[in-house]
């Protein structure tokens, strides 16, 4: 069967909080949207693929991360992409998800059955909702007004997330890979 794997930063938990508040209350106003149920976080890259491919990612991961640095994320005010369809809060410190981001990426492409798997994001950003219709986005843009969030937090581990690639299924977390 395949397996979305998620490769993550996870928000701290008070910022988890203020995202899944956020999540409800847009959707108290909007309805359904994208990203409702997935756990607040950042994605680095994700890859579908077989399960049992599982402990090749973790190996990858665990030489990925073994270099990386723990280092303090800001996270400054919600804003959007220009298509209009996902709102999210935007970190600051690009380039440290990025020098976190590039070993890991690098490593699970050099083993031949991860490689073509693999589809990273350069963007990095923390999803309120995503997948918004014209309408939708109007309404949850205004809900979210004035548009200011600050939040700071120290990143000292990479997440891979996992779930079924079907239809309904949630994230459940595997394994945590500390920095450094």
């Amino acid at each position: 069967m395949l397996h979305r794997f998620l490769i993550a930063l996870l928000p701290s938990a008070e910022l988890s909080d203020k995202v899944i508040a956020l999540r409800a209350a847009l959707h108290a106003l909007i309805g359904s949207f994208s990203g409702r149920n997935t756990p607040p976080h950042i994605t680095l890259c994700f890859l579908d693929l077989p399960g049992e491919l599982e402990p090749a990612i973790q190996t990858a991961m665990a030489t990925g991360t073994r270099q990386g640095k723990p280092f303090p994320l800001h996270y400054n005010g919600i804003t959007h992409f220009p298509d209009k369809r996902t709102i999210y809060i935007d970190p600051v410190e690009k380039d440290a998800i990025a020098a976190v981001r590039t070993p890991v990426i690098s490593a699970l492409k050099t083993d031949d059955a991860l490689c073509p798997a693999v589809r990273e994001t350069d963007h990095p950003h923390l999803t309120i909702a995503a997948g918004l219709k014209p309408g939708k986005f109007h309404a949850a843009w205004g809900m979210l007004a004035p548009h200011g969030l600050q939040h700071e937090e120290r990143v000292g581990g990479v997440v891979l997330l996992k779930r079924p690639l079907q239809p309904g299924t949630i994230y459940g977390s595997v394994r945590k890979f500390p920095l450094g």
